[in-house]
C-alpha cells in the first residue's frame, strides 16, 4: 500500500450534540446509521464525526500498515481500536500538545498491526472549528518511511527555493535601495510562514505545545499575508501613479487586513476568523488582479509579470483544490499545487522587479544623455551670463531671502568704489549711507517698505537710494530695481543699481502743478520727496537735488510730528532719549483723535522755479522764535533733531509760514 486511499471504506455518523459515547455510537453504527461518504469534504461543521473503518488479513503473514490523515488541521482526533473499551486509545489534534501524537509527523498518523487472518474495526472521532477533510490513507510501513523522505524532500525544496528568493531580493534591496523589494521579501517571509503553518509544519517545528497559537496561527498568517501583499502589489505596479482612483482600496485592504489580525488575536473565536480570513483573500485577490489589468493597460510593463505570477498561482491552487475535494486523481502538479503555483509566482514577480531594474536603467541611461546636453547647454548659457553680467555698466547683485548679497558684478567699483567680493555676504541696508541722523531711519523704512512690498506681491520694484561711497564716505544717489527669479525650485532676489535715468517725458516738462493728500504715515515724506524733485535734473545739478529732497523730506515730517500728531519739541527728544521714538509715533498715529487727520502738499513747477506748500491740520506753532535758534546751539547740547527748518532756509530762496504756523511754502530759483 502506497498511499491508498481509504475513501471507499469508511462509514462516517455525525453525532450533532457531540456527547454520544464510544458505546451509544457503536449501537448507531451497528443499526445502520452510519453513511457513506463519496468526497473526503465535509465542510464547516459543529458535529463531532464519527469515522469507521473495517479491516481484515486475508494472508498468512502480519501486516504493519500505516494509517495517514492528510490534513493537519483538525482541531481533534480521538483513535479507538475494537469494542473491548469505551476509552480512546489516542488523543491528538492541533488543540493537543504535539507530542500526543504516536508517529513524529506533520500530519495524523496511526500505527497498525493486522495478524495473520485477523478481522478488526478502527473508530475515529474528530471534531474541528476548522472545515472537516477526511483524506485517510494507508500506506505499509516501508511505503510510508520512504513516503515520508520523499515528502521532505520535496518540502525542503520548496521552503529552500523561496528562502533562495528571499536571500536574492534582500541583496537587490541593499544595492537597489527599492522599497519595492523590502515589501517582496516580507511577502515572501509572510508566505513561508503560512505554507509552514497550513502544512502543520509550524507546529511540528515551531510551537509544539502551544496550542492555543497552534490553533489561531493559521487565520493570522493568512491576514499577514493580505497585509503584505497588498503593500507589495500597490508598490510594485506603481498604482497611485497610474490608477490613482483605484489605488486609494488599498488602503481599505490595509485597515482590512490589520483590523483582521488583532482581531484574530483578541475577538474572534476560530470559526469567524478563519471565514473572515478566507472571505478577504478572495476579494483582495480579485481585486489585486483588476487592479494589475488596469495599470497594464495604463502602460505600467511590469504588469504582464504581476498578471502571469498571480494567473499561475490561482490556477496551481485550483488543482490543489480539487484534489483537496476528491475531483482529481493525486499527481505531481494536484499534490503539490499550492507549493508550485507559489514557487512560480515568486520567480515570476522577481522577473518582474528585474525587468524593473532594466527599465529603470534604461530611463536612468536616457535621463544621464539628456543631462549631459542639458549641462552642456547650462554651461554655454552660464558663459554667456557671466560675460553679460560682468561686462554690464550697471552694478548688478542677487540677494537671498535675508536681503544678503550673493554676488556682485565688476561695476560696483565704478559706482560706488568697493570690490565685488568686499560686498558679497553684508546685509543690503549695509550699502545704504547713514548720515548718523534720525533722517537715516526714515531712509531705512523706506527701502525696507520697498523690500517688503516685493517679497509680498513679487512684482518688480523700482526706487531712488542713497549708497554709501567706499572712499568719499558721501552718499551717491542710484536708481535701484529689484526683481524675483525663481529657478530649479530655487527663489532669488536680482538687484540694478544705475545712475538716475529720468524718463522720457521729463525732458519735455516746463510746467507741473499737483495737489497731494498723505496721511500720517513717515514713509510717505520719503515718496513725496522724490516724486516733487523728480523733474528737477534739467534745471539744477544732482547735489542741489538732494539738498532739496532732504528738505521737503523734513518739512513733510514736522507736518506730521509737530502738526498733525502734536509732538512737542521736548516729547520728542525726550522719546529719542529713551530709545522708544517710533513707538510713541505709532501710538499717535493710531489714537482717533489724530489718524484722520491729511497733510496737504501742493506741488508746482516751472521753467524757473519749484514752489511746494505744505499745510497740516495741527494747531501751528511760533515759527519766529525756532528760526532764531542757530545750528551751533542745537549741536552744543547734542540735540539729535531740529536741524530740518535750519537746512531748509540755507537751501530754498524763500521760506514763508503763515501767521498761525501750519503751513509752510517754500521756494526755489533757478
Amino acid at each position: 500500500m502506497d498511499g491508498t486511499s481509504l475513501l471507499p471504506y469508511l462509514s462516517v455518523y455525525q453525532d450533532a450534540t457531540g456527547k454520544k459515547s464510544f458505546k451509544e455510537v457503536l449501537k448507531i453504527f451497528d443499526q445502520g446509521g452510519s453513511e457513506k461518504i463519496t468526497q473526503n469534504s465535509l465542510g464547516y461543521s459543529k458535529s463531532a464525526i464519527w469515522v469507521r473503518l473495517r479491516t481484515e488479513n486475508q494472508t498468512d503473514k502480519v501486516v504493519d500498515w500505516i494509517l495517514e490523515i492528510d490534513y493537519a488541521l483538525l482541531d481533534f482526533v480521538d483513535l479507538y481500536s475494537g469494542r473491548s473499551s469505551d476509552s480512546a486509545i489516542n488523543h491528538s489534534g492541533d488543540l493537543r500538545e504535539f507530542g500526543t501524537r504516536p508517529i513524529e509527523h506533520r500530519n495524523f498518523a496511526y500505527p497498525f498491526s493486522e495478524q495473520p487472518g485477523s478481522k478488526g474495526e478502527i473508530y475515529f472521532r474528530i471534531a474541528s472549528s476548522s472545515s472537516i477533510l477526511l483524506p485517510f490513507l494507508a500506506f505499509s510501513k516501508n511505503e510510508f518511511i520512504e513516503h515520508t523522505f520523499t515528502e521532505q524532500l520535496a518540502l525542503g525544496l520548496y521552503y529552500g527555493s523561496m528562502l533562495i528568493m528571499v536571500v536574492y531580493n534582500l541583496f537587490l534591496l541593499f544595492s537597489t535601495k527599492d522599497k519595492s523589494y523590502l515589501y517582496y521579501v516580507i511577502y515572501i517571509l509572510t508566505y513561508i510562514l503560512f505554507q509552514f503553518t497550513l502544512n502543520g509544519l509550524s507546529f511540528q517545528y515551531l510551537w509544539r505545545s502551544s496550542v492555543l497559537w497552534a490553533n489561531y496561527s493559521l487565520p493570522f498568517s493568512i491576514f499577514t499575508v493580505l497585509l503584505a501583499a497588498c503593500a507589495f502589489s500597490r508598490s510594485f505596479l506603481n498604482a497611485p501613479e497610474y490608477t490613482p482612483k483605484t489605488s486609494k482600496l488599498y488602503y481599505l485592504l490595509f485597515a482590512l487586513s490589520f483590523g483582521g489580525m488583532v482581531s484574530t488575536l483578541f475577538v474572534w473565536e476560530y470559526r469567524t476568523a478563519i471565514m473572515s480570513s478566507l472571505v478577504l483573500m478572495f476579494f483582495t485577490l480579485g481585486f489585486l488582479i483588476s487592479n494589475g489589468v488596469q495599470c497594464l493597460l495604463a502602460g505600467r510593463r511590469e504588469a504582464k509579470y504581476f498578471l502571469f505570477a498571480w494567473s499561475s498561482f490561482l490556477f496551481f491552487s485550483f488543482l490543489f483544490g480539487l484534489k483537496s475535494f476528491g475531483i482529481l486523481p493525486n499527481n505531481f502538479f494536484t499534490l503539490w499545487g499550492i507549493q508550485v503555483g507559489s514557487v512560480m509566482e515568486v520567480s515570476l514577480l522577481s522577473l518582474g522587479l528585474a525587468d524593473r531594474i532594466k527599465g529603470l536603467s534604461d530611463q536612468l541611461k536616457q535621463r544621464v544623455e539628456e543631462l549631459g546636453k542639458i549641462r552642456s547647454d547650462a554651461e554655454e548659457s552660464e558663459a554667456k551670463y557671466r560675460s553679460l553680467f560682468e561686462v554690464e555698466e550697471d552694478f548688478l547683485f542677487s540677494l537671498d531671502q535675508n536681503w544678503n548679497i550673493l554676488a556682485a558684478n565688476r561695476s560696483v567699483s565704478k559706482h560706488i568704489g568697493f570690490k565685488p567680493g568686499e560686498v558679497i555676504g553684508k546685509n543690503f541696508m549695509e550699502l545704504i549711507y547713514k548720515a548718523g541722523e534720525l533722517q537715516d531711519a526714515y531712509k531705512k523704512l523706506y527701502v525696507l517698505e520697498k523690500l517688503e512690498e516685493l517679497a509680498s506681491e513679487g512684482k518688480p520694484v523700482r526706487f531712488l537710494g542713497e549708497f554709501l561711497q567706499k572712499y568719499l564716505r558721501e552718499p551717491k544717489e542710484l536708481q535701484v530695481q529689484f526683481q524675483i527669479l525663481e529657478y530649479e525650485g530655487q527663489r532669488e532676489i536680482l538687484g540694478r543699481a544705475y545712475e538716475p535715468d529720468q524718463d522720457l517725458m521729463s525732458r519735455y516738462v516746463d510746467d507741473e502743478k499737483t495737489v497731494y493728500s498723505a496721511n500720517n504715515y513717515l514713509q510717505n515724506a520719503e515718496l513725496l520727496s522724490q516724486r516733487m524733485t523728480a523733474n528737477l535734473y534739467r534745471f539744477v545739478d544732482p547735489s542741489t537735488i538732494t539738498a532739496m529732497r532732504n528738505c521737503l523730506r523734513e518739512m513733510i515730517i514736522n507736518a506730521i510730528e509737530h502738526g498733525n500728531l502734536n509732538i512737542s519739541f521736548e516729547e520728542k527728544t525726550r522719546a529719542m532719549s529713551d530709545g522708544n521714538y517710533f513707538r510713541f509715533v505709532q501710538e499717535r498715529q493710531k489714537d482717533p483723535y489724530y489718524k484722520s487727520k491729511k497733510v496737504k502738499v501742493e506741488y508746482s513747477l516751472s521753467r524757473d522755479r519749484i514752489g511746494v506748500r505744505i499745510t497740516d491740520e495741527g494747531k501751528g506753532f511760533n515759527h519766529a522764535r525756532l528760526q532764531k535758534s542757530s545750528m551751533e546751539k542745537l549741536n552744543s547740547e547734542g540735540i539729535a533733531h531740529g536741524r530740518g527748518l535750519t537746512l531748509t532756509l540755507a537751501t530754498f530762496d524763500l521760506v514763508k509760514f503763515n501767521s498761525t504756523g501750519n503751513q509752510v511754502t517754500l521756494v526755489k530759483y533757478f
